[in-house]
This record gives C-alpha cells, sequence and structure tokens, in this order.
C-alpha cells in the first residue's frame, strides 16, 4: 500500500449515481434517492459532483424517465444528467436526431443504454445489437457524446450480465463513440474483456463492479488509468465502498486523480 493513497482525496465526480423510486426498496423504508438525498450522500463522502441517472428510464420508458430526470435536476449544477434511450427503430421518437439536438441544448452531455433483450418483467426489451443495428449511437459518435452501457436488468443482483459479443458490434461499428461499460460484478468478463480492451481504445470500465483482487491495477497496467471510470452505482452499492475500491488501489496520485474524475471530465468535455 502506498503512503500517498491515504493522503487528500482529489476531486471525485461520481459517473453512476441512479435517483427515482426503485421496483425493490434498497433498504425497509428506502426505495431510491431524490436531488436532496443524493447531494446529501455526497457531501458526507466528498464527492464533488454525479452524473445521474433515473430509474425510471432504467425499469420502465427512457422518454419518460429522461423528462423526470430534468425536473428533478432543475437548479443543481452539481448533478449532471444523463438520457436513456431505446433504439431509433423502435418508431418512439418522432424525430430521433431532433432529440438527441434537444438533450445536447438542455445540457446533456452523455446518455445510457440499458440492453436486456428478452428480460421483461424485469425492464423492457431491447437489444444491443438491433439498437447499434438501427444507427441509434450514429448521433453520439458524431459528437462524441459518452455512452453508458449496463446490461444489468437487477442492479442488485450480483451476476455477470454484459454480453460480450453485442458490445463487441458496438464497439467496431463507432469506434470514435467513447463507451463506459457498467456491470453491478463483473467477475466472469474479467477473461473476456482484456480482448475489448486491446481492439477497442474506445472502451472504459465503471469501477464500482470490478470486485476482484487487483482489477484496478490490471487494467492500469495494461490499458493505463485512462480507461477506468469512478462511479458507485449508490443507493444500491455504498459510495464509501467504491470510494475505497480507488483510494486503497496500489495506484500513483495521478492515476487515482483521473479515475476519481479526470477521465469522465476528459470524456464529457470532449463531446461536441
Amino acid at each position: 500500500m502506498q503512503a500517498e493513497a491515504f493522503t487528500a482525496l482529489p476531486e471525485v465526480v461520481d459517473a453512476l449515481c441512479y435517483v427515482g423510486r426503485g421496483k425493490h426498496p434498497v433498504a425497509p423504508d428506502f426505495y431510491g434517492h431524490d436531488a436532496e438525498t443524493l447531494l446529501e450522500e455526497m457531501a458526507q463522502k466528498g464527492i464533488a459532483e454525479a452524473v445521474v441517472h433515473h430509474n425510471l428510464g432504467r425499469l420502465s420508458h427512457p422518454i419518460d424517465g429522461n423528462a423526470a430526470t430534468m425536473r428533478l435536476l432543475e437548479g443543481q449544477p452539481r448533478l449532471h444528467a444523463c438520457w436513456a434511450l431505446l433504439s431509433r427503430a423502435s418508431r418512439e421518437y418522432p424525430l430521433f436526431e431532433e432529440y438527441i439536438e434537444t438533450a445536447v441544448r438542455q445540457g446533456v452531455r452523455c446518455f445510457s443504454a440499458f440492453p436486456r433483450f428478452g428480460s421483461l418483467p424485469a425492464g423492457y426489451d431491447t437489444s444491443l445489437r438491433e439498437m447499434t443495428r438501427a444507427g441509434t449511437f450514429g448521433p453520439l459518435a458524431e459528437r462524441r457524446l459518452p455512452l453508458f452501457v449496463d446490461f444489468g436488468a437487477n442492479p442488485a443482483a450480483g451476476v455477470d450480465d454484459t454480453d460480450w459479443e453485442a458490445l463487441r458490434f458496438l464497439l467496431a461499428a463507432h469506434p470514435s463513440l467513447p463507451v463506459i461499460l457498467c456491470e453491478f460484478r463483473l467477475r466472469a468478463g474479467c477473461r473476456v474483456f482484456p480482448g475489448l480492451m486491446d481492439d477497442f481504445p474506445n472502451l472504459h470500465l465503471e469501477t464500482s463492479g470490478m470486485w476482484n483482487y487487483r482489477s484496478l491495477e490490471f487494467v492500469a497496467q495494461h490499458w493505463g488509468a485512462e480507461r477506468l471510470i469512478y462511479g458507485s452505482r449508490t443507493p444500491w452499492r455504498s459510495v464509501g465502498l467504491a470510494l475505497g475500491m480507488v483510494t486503497m488501489a496500489d495506484l500513483t496520485t495521478r492515476e487515482r486523480a483521473l479515475v476519481l474524475a479526470g477521465n469522465l471530465r476528459r470524456l464529457m468535455e470532449g463531446a461536441q
């Protein structure tokens, strides 16, 4: 353990925070964050800013969830909205490109996809391959707008859900699109993701699901700490635990600063 790991934390931006009521309570009296409780959690843990994903967009319908996100975050400059997407081929967007433009005009600088084909009633059916084939992510790639991809139907299930071949299809189709893979537990995929990391420099890994021993150090050594994005998956995961995974890892001060905020800021500020 490096002594410098005990120094004051650099700036922290949490890339994976959820708001809105979930299907199941996190605790008997707590279904999920609103803006106020999320900001309280951030204050307790020293989190400067957060990217916010809405449960309505994850569980039911992205368009309604995105509108709810903007209402919930109004007047909260430390909270940044992430809009969820369906396939443009689903016919639920009258003008898909205009929908993306509207988001950008409202300050949205990242998007998310929750592909869980065949998983009803856990969520809405959508296929990542179909979303890619339909050109859903083309407008994002043109603007270099980061895309979060999370296959988890149940964010607290504790199982590996990523469809690696579908992810490879997306990455090959859009090599300029910054993709951030989120996984509740990236364990079974530990022998799979290295090949994708080798082949696609636009792939980044969100840290909260990287539970394996020295997994962060492994990524930093082979591909650089620039490929890691700090996230907590609050309220289903502990913000303190997620922070500890990064602060206690054998990373340099520079690497830790990149993971905790620098990499996400670079991706979002690079969007057009």
